[in-house]
């Protein structure tokens, strides 16, 4: 082999290398999600990859299905990467969440089964789980996942804040005002707690303490709609409702000033940077509690031209609530 045609053929390899590892890093959750399908895509049509990687990639361009709610696509992927990978209790847990957005009730509970058998240890899948046994009607059996879920995270605010709604579906109101506590308790950020625990009280005809955590939830959450017609209900809704549109106004008035040279702030535009997650989005990556840390520490995005801004407390509080009005309705999400 002569001189340059080694130095060609180390030359093509080296660039070989470079492009599968480019398409391995952006077949990952982190990356937009046009990037992840085609990264994926090409991973899993490609002759150089092994079943473990082809596994994964299925799974991560099941999650962009799944976040698109396309609900077959979704399911097909997540069975390809479990054939190749039968060990493989994330891709279990998400087709059985697409299941369950599907109403498929029976085999959501399988998945999430057989996800909980391969990782026991994991609370948030007996959180999961307990959830659909609560669709499903199976209020003792989703007792039990949750009381499990503690055992194994004692701190696990999603885990009381489920349990609380189940002990509520057996009208044990004690236990569930304990449970909506302990959620609160362990993260105070989370407007839905503050919401349940006034539904909690509304029921049991404890007006005052009922008004108290439903305006506090849309504080913090003002496009909460089920909070906002529980206070119809007992008739206290005006103040609230002047106070969560004026949040929201400030909360978009804050983003299009700090935020708009890089991200899209409004329902259909498209963000500057490429890099910059649009703010309608923003809730499919972070809880309110990361997001909140993030815009306090100024990085609510993972781009390196992030300029130094200082927000009040008040501004973050309005920013997200802001962002929350592009949350879909919600009562317990995953």
């Amino acid at each position: 082999m002569t001189a340059k045609l080694t130095i060609a053929c180390f030359v093509l390899a080296v660039t070989c290398g470079a492009a599968v590892a480019d398409v391995v890093g952006e077949c990952n959750p982190g990356s937009p999600s046009k990037v992840i399908h085609q990264a994926c895509t090409e991973i899993i049509d490609g002759p150089s990859f092994g079943s473990d990687q082809k596994a994964l990639a299925y799974r991560y361009r099941g999650e962009v299905h799944m976040r698109a709610g396309a609900v077959q696509p979704a399911i097909a992927d997540f069975t390809e990467s479990i054939r190749l990978k039968q060990e493989n209790a994330p891709a279990f847990a998400d087709r059985g969440w697409v299941k369950f957005t599907a109403r498929d009730l029976v085999g959501s509970i399988a998945d999430y089964s057989e996800a909980i058998r391969l990782s026991p240890a994991s609370a948030e899948l007996y959180v999961e789980r307990g959830h659909i046994y609560i669709v499903a009607e199976k209020v003792d059996d989703a007792i039990r996942d949750l009381t499990e879920a503690l055992r194994l995270d004692p701190k696990s605010a999603n885990a009381f804040n489920t349990r609380g709604f189940a002990y509520f579906k057996k009208n044990d109101f004690v236990r569930a005002q304990e449970d909506y506590t302990a959620a609160i308790k362990s993260n105070p950020f989370v407007a839905v707690f503050y919401a349940n625990r006034g539904y909690l009280y509304a029921a049991q005809d404890r007006k005052k303490d009922a008004i108290d955590d439903l305006r506090h939830a849309l504080r913090l959450d003002p496009s909460l709609v089920e909070a906002m017609d529980a206070l119809k209900r007992i008739n206290a809704a005006g103040t609230a409702r002047s106070e969560s549109e004026r949040r929201i106004r400030l909360g978009k008035q804050v983003a299009e000033k700090s935020c708009g040279s890089c991200h899209a702030v409004g329902a259909n535009d498209v963000s500057r940077d490429k890099n910059a997650t649009e703010f309608r989005n923003f809730y499919r990556r972070q809880s309110n509690l990361v997001l909140r840390t993030s815009i306090e520490r100024a990085i609510t995005s993972m781009h390196d031209n992030m300029p130094p801004f200082n927000l009040s407390s008040g501004e973050t509080d309005a920013i997200i609530a802001y962002i929350d009005t592009f949350v879909p309705p919600r009562g317990m999400q995953r």
